[in-house]
């Protein structure tokens, strides 16, 4: 397949990294996973968290290594939860409190038993090995990735904790355009358009495949937006555009409400220039929100600088990616304030609002603005079978297979 994003890191832990929104399950596992009809269940845990005495008890299963070989020990699980706890999961995991290694198990410092299944099955939750680099990610899942050039090549991992993949091989190469990857599924190079049959016309014998929502697409305010960098401003300036303007995207249609455009002053929109996808979606919000005097320009960046200027929210305005902890209210609402601030995000997680978490909604109280969702969806060749992933995110690269072609 290609795919109009940035495959330059792969790093589970982070709420922005496309590659790991698409891919994560095939690299990576949990401790806990979510099974049918949300039920959790042990992964790379052996047993259902026990509490003991100081904390809740992981025991984690025996003979467990990495696809370099390395063992799965307690310590490179506490190593984990620390980095995803200082990364995107830091409001996620804030009630966890204290991690500890034992001989073969994790000690939580929380009583809360309940909750830690449910919170160490999140894929922002993923197990990595000490030392873990996104650029060479190793993980226990059914594949095994390398990059070649422009391209992840996933090959099947013989040590995964859970089995190999079933195929042997599928690479995912980054498109340049929104039209390469529909060129190159029309003319039988690929197994997988990415938003379409065909670019031209409907490549003969494909079927359309949709595995839903991996993501949100996000416009963000930052300090340089002035009094436009308030609660519920970015969300107002989504709600006002045409669906239609960005309807090549495949994003779901929304109702647009009367809305005013950008009334600050002329200022750039960042964007991470090695996903091709963002920067179509950057080029139109920038043209339907322009107004005389108040023009928005579009400015690619490196991935690098994207995140330098997250970090300092020294920009006006940006546009960016979210990935949700889990298929659930909680999970919405914690991933999109964590977006926004993490402080914020802990004080939602430990005192939850009650009912449903549009992510539209749930935005209008936030610095970050919804623009719309990012599925994965498109065509597919009529022999490759493409299971739903982990918590109904995406999907299981892994279980992915081919029909075996009739025979006489």
């Amino acid at each position: 397949m290609h795919l109009p994003w940035s495959l330059e890191a792969f790093d589970p832990h982070s709420m922005s990294d496309a590659a790991s929104m698409f891919f994560g399950s095939a690299l990576f596992d949990t401790l806990y996973s979510e099974g049918a009809a949300g039920a959790v269940m042990p992964s790379l845990a052996e047993a259902p968290p026990l509490e003991v005495s100081g904390g809740v008890r992981v025991v984690l299963r025996e003979g467990v290594r990495f696809a370099s070989g390395k063992p799965l020990t307690p310590a490179d699980v506490v190593a984990s939860l620390a980095r995803a706890r200082s990364l995107g999961a830091q409001a996620w995991l804030a009630d966890l409190g204290t991690l500890r290694a034992e001989a073969s198990a994790i000690v939580l410092g929380t009583h809360e038993v309940h909750r830690v299944a449910h919170a160490l099955a999140s894929p922002l939750t993923a197990i990595v090995p000490r030392g873990f680099s996104p650029e060479r990610p190793d993980g226990t899942g059914p594949f095994m990735a390398r990059r070649e050039g422009d391209a992840l090549v996933f090959g099947r991992n013989p040590l995964a904790a859970d089995g190999p993949s079933f195929l042997d091989t599928f690479r995912a190469t980054k498109a340049p355009d929104l039209a390469t990857s529909l060129r190159e599924f029309e003319s039988a190079a690929d197994d997988l358009g990415w938003l379409g049959l065909g670019l031209h016309e409907p490549r003969r014998g494909a079927v359309p495949f949709d595995a839903g929502a991996v993501g949100w697409a996000l416009l963000r305010t930052g300090r340089a937006a002035g009094r436009w960098d308030l609660p519920g401003v970015a969300q107002r300036l989504c709600d006002g555009i045409d669906p239609s303007r960005v309807a090549q995207l495949g994003m779901p249609p929304w109702s647009p409400e009367p809305g005013e455009g950008w009334g600050g002053p002329p200022a750039d929109v960042l964007v991470d220039g090695g996903s091709a996808w963002l920067v179509e979606l950057s080029r139109a919000l920038a043209a339907a929100l322009s107004q005389p005097g108040h023009e928005l320009t579009l400015r690619p960046v490196s991935s690098t600088d994207l995140a330098a200027a997250r970090a300092s929210r020294a920009y006006t305005l940006a546009v960016d990616i979210a990935r949700p902890f889990d298929a659930t209210p909680m999970g919405t609402r914690v991933a999109l304030a964590t977006a926004d601030d993490p402080a914020l995000a802990r004080e939602i997680a430990a005192h939850p609002p009650r009912g449903p978490a549009e992510p539209r909604a749930v935005a209008r109280v936030l610095r970050v603005g919804v623009v719309g969702d990012i599925k994965l969806a498109g065509g597919r060749t009529p022999d490759l079978v493409l299971p739903r992933g982990p918590s109904g995110l995406g999907i299981d690269f892994g279980a992915m297979t081919r029909t075996r072609p009739s025979v006489g």
